[in-house]
């Protein structure tokens, strides 16, 4: 099975302080242009699969 970087400590510290790590979707980019393209979710069950930054 090929090695997973995420479970390499030093890469993972690196990681989680990308600023999307760190302030979610505020920190990003396209985050304020895609959610316009949303309902609102006021109220509402989400499921996330999590894909990357999902």
């Amino acid at each position: 099975m090929k090695e997973n970087q995420y479970d390499q400590t030093e890469f993972f510290e690196k990681y989680r302080q990308f600023p999307r790590s760190v302030a979610g979707l505020q920190a990003a980019g396209e985050w304020h242009e895609l959610r316009k393209l949303l309902p609102d979710f006021t109220d509402k069950r989400v499921l996330d699969i999590g894909c990357g930054f999902g």
